[in-house]
């Protein structure tokens, strides 16, 4: 791997990375009118406490990282193709704060500033340094809910504070404008050039889905498949039945393991069955209201680019396959 050619300093100058040392509650930053409605918000859980970031305002950070009641976690978020996860930046018993260092794969690159070492932001795997070969602890997918849905289901759930002057949150609205996941996206210099040239073209590398994976097995769901199929598929996926649906809300796939599903309704923010169970909020609950508990593969709503390139021996849900 040729990492030099990968590094770029002037993304690390320009994009800071969000050490969080300052919490509010979503419900604050909604009735001040600093979060809307429709505001997309990355959520996770730490420690039994559900915490929130704008999906906006992550395209200039990419990076968050902090502590709740004393658990370390790290949110990582690349614009460019939609993609991310939520790790553990405690490696060797030591907390690493991570910035990035440039492209590889037409997506954000990520080194330490303990040791200089270079980390796939999706796999949490040391690609190059001195912990090459290394794996940092995934914590879990990320969960996209518009800040309504936050403010009804996790009336608590914190909200991290950026650190942004002007300039940076017009560059993260202009960053989300171009990269718009409804539209064609781009690819601008610097991550266009760090894609292989070989790459699977199976489909067109911009092509939005829900890539999954467990395991060894990871697979990519186009969005046009799920939407052609009524905004929801039932598929074998890791030896179970995957549900996988089209938010009401962010409009954005979503998979959970079902091994059953009656017949099925969109009504409002909900996904209906007709046994009476639904989906809000990317949970389900029974008819009387409860949360019912499932399983979830690792997911991410990303471009065919960042999902092949990662995990090149993926299997592609099509019209005519199982």
């Amino acid at each position: 791997m040729e990492i030099e050619r990968l590094k770029n300093k002037q993304l690390g100058s320009v994009f800071k990375p969000l050490y969080v040392d300052q919490y509010s509650e979503v419900k604050v930053e909604f009735s001040n009118g600093n979060i809307k409605e429709d505001t997309e918000l990355i959520i996770l859980e730490v420690d039994s406490t559900h915490l929130a970031f704008s999906k906006h305002r992550m395209a200039f950070h990419h990076i968050a990282q902090g502590y709740i009641n004393e658990t370390p976690f790290m949110l990582t978020f690349c614009v460019i193709c939609n993609s991310g996860m939520i790790m553990n930046p405690v490696f060797n018993s030591q907390m690493l704060n991570f910035h990035i260092a440039g492209a590889y794969n037409g997506m954000l690159l990520m080194s330490d500033k303990e040791t200089g070492s270079y980390w796939d932001h999706i796999t949490g795997e040391c690609i190059s340094g001195e912990y090459k070969g290394s794996q940092l602890e995934l914590l879990q997918s990320h969960k996209i809910l518009t800040a309504k849905e936050v403010v009804d289901l996790y009336p608590d759930c914190l909200y991290g504070k950026e650190k942004m002057n002007f300039f940076q949150k017009l560059f993260a609205k202009f960053a989300n404008w171009k990269a718009n996941t409804m539209g064609k996206g781009f690819l601008p210099p610097g991550f266009k050039e760090s894609i292989p040239l070989n790459i699977d073209n199976r489909l067109p590398k911009m092509v939005m889905g829900l890539g999954v994976w467990r395991g060894k097995e990871s697979k990519f769901y186009p969005s046009h498949v799920i939407k052609e199929n009524g905004n929801y598929l039932h598929d074998n996926f890791n030896g179970s039945k995957l549900f996988l649906y089209i938010s009401p809300t962010t409009f954005s796939p979503v998979a959970i393991y079902l091994k059953e599903i009656s017949e099925i309704s969109f009504e409002g923010d909900r996904v209906n069955f007709s046994n009476g169970r639904y989906i809000a909020g990317g949970n389900l609950y029974s008819s009387e209201g409860k949360n019912i508990k499932v399983d979830q593969p690792n997911q991410m709503f990303l471009r065919w680019y960042g999902f092949v390139t990662t995990f090149p021996k993926c299997k592609i849900k099509t019209d005519d396959n199982e």
